[in-house]
This record gives structure tokens, C-alpha cells and sequence, in this order.
């Protein structure tokens, strides 16, 4: 596995926890955040994501996901049983993320997977979209994924998120707003889970939007 440069691991570690940043816009080039931010969409540039979907493994969760919405979700594992595992549950949550992101709304798959502040934060996110009429479209990548740290039932998992192909559109008219892609498309984040019976949840997220390396790793 890619080893992660420090500097930038320390710069998503002061990172503090927003929801919408997942979905938030290109807008300003300082590289900050607020979990007021919302997805303007990143415009189609001209990279692609490195890595293809894995197959599903027998038992897998299924997602109710539109025929607009694309997720890929990088496998990265490490051959390390107990961090793959890790790794699966959090691809699962990117997942059921996503799937209620398009749902605007808290799915089964999502109360599985999220759990405590950072599940309270997202499903806020979600009544705002409903509020507001819209809700995702386009592809949304999750590649570099790495266990950073696993002790006493407790893991964090580091990842970027490319959001140069991922929209927002209005859920009525079915209009989509795309806006250029810029270095705030790539987004350098960590998910912190905790061990619920015989799976992983994600209990909290941080995240640096205008992420260099995770523009180079795209």
C-alpha cells in the first residue's frame, strides 16, 4: 500500500467534522470548510478516478442507488484480515452515504453504517436537501483508503474523495448544476469507527477540502 505523507495527514487531523463537505461546493480556493457548505458540483475535468469498483463479496449490502448516481469506492486492501474488514465496512458506508444523499433521507444501509455524531450531522445535511429540492447526481470517487490507526475496537480510516464528476440537481426540474472543477473538488479525509457487534460504524469524520495529494492520487 502507497504510504501518506505527513504533512498532509496532519493537515485533515485539524480538519474539523462537516457533513456537507462531502457534497459541498468548488467555491473559494483557500482550501477550508464549513458544514455549511453544500455541493455546487465539480465540472467534468479531465481525470478520471484510479481505481475500478470491486465486486461485491457474497452477504453484501444492497444500494438503492438512481441510474444517475455513480460511487466508486477504491478495494485497497492490505492483506491484513482485521483491517479489511475495516476497509469493507467503511466502503460500505461511502456507500450507504451516497445512497441516502440521493434519498435525502436516512436509509437502513445508512443507520447501519453511521451511527452517533457524525450519522446526527449527515442526516441533518439530508433535511436540508429535502428542504431545498435538490439531491445528488454524477460520480463520486473514494480511493487511498488506509487504516491509519486501530486500537481497543477503535480505527480511523483515511481516504480522498474526488468530487470533480459529482453534481447537485434539482429533484423536481431535474436541472443539474455544474460549476469548473478546481483543487476544492478533491477532498482529503478521515472517518473514525467503532466496532458494533460483528461490523465497523463510522462515529465521527473530518475532513480538508483542496487536497493536493488527493488531486495527484485521482
Amino acid at each position: 500500500m502507497r504510504a501518506r505523507r505527513n504533512g498532509t495527514r496532519a493537515a485533515a487531523a485539524a480538519a474539523v467534522a462537516a457533513a456537507a463537505l462531502l457534497l459541498a461546493g468548488c467555491g473559494g480556493d483557500d482550501g477550508g470548510s464549513s458544514s455549511g457548505d453544500k455541493i455546487e458540483g465539480a465540472g467534468s475535468g479531465d481525470q478520471e478516478p484510479s481505481a475500478e469498483p470491486s465486486e461485491p463479496e457474497p452477504g453484501a449490502p444492497q444500494f438503492d442507488l438512481p441510474d444517475d448516481v455513480q460511487v466508486e469506492v477504491a478495494e485497497d486492501a492490505t492483506g491484513d484480515e482485521q483491517k479489511d474488514a475495516i476497509l469493507r465496512d467503511h466502503g460500505y458506508a461511502l456507500m450507504a452515504q451516497q445512497e441516502a444523499y440521493a434519498a435525502t433521507e436516512a436509509t437502513p444501509n445508512f443507520s447501519k453504517y453511521w451511527a452517533g455524531e457524525a450519522a446526527a450531522t449527515f442526516e441533518a445535511d439530508f433535511a436540508e436537501y429535502r428542504k431545498d429540492g435538490v439531491t445528488i447526481t454524477g460520480l463520486d470517487a473514494f480511493y487511498f483508503r488506509e487504516v491509519t490507526s486501530l486500537k481497543d475496537g477503535r480505527a480511523v480510516v483515511a481516504y480522498c474523495e474526488d468530487q470533480s464528476k459529482a453534481y447537485l440537481k434539482n429533484a423536481e426540474s431535474g436541472k443539474v448544476d455544474k460549476t469548473p472543477t478546481t483543487l476544492n473538488s478533491y477532498i482529503d479525509a478521515r472517518a473514525t469507527m467503532e466496532k458494533s457487534g460483528g461490523g465497523w460504524q463510522v462515529v465521527d469524520y473530518q475532513a480538508t477540502r483542496g487536497s493536493k495529494e488527493c488531486r495527484d492520487e485521482a
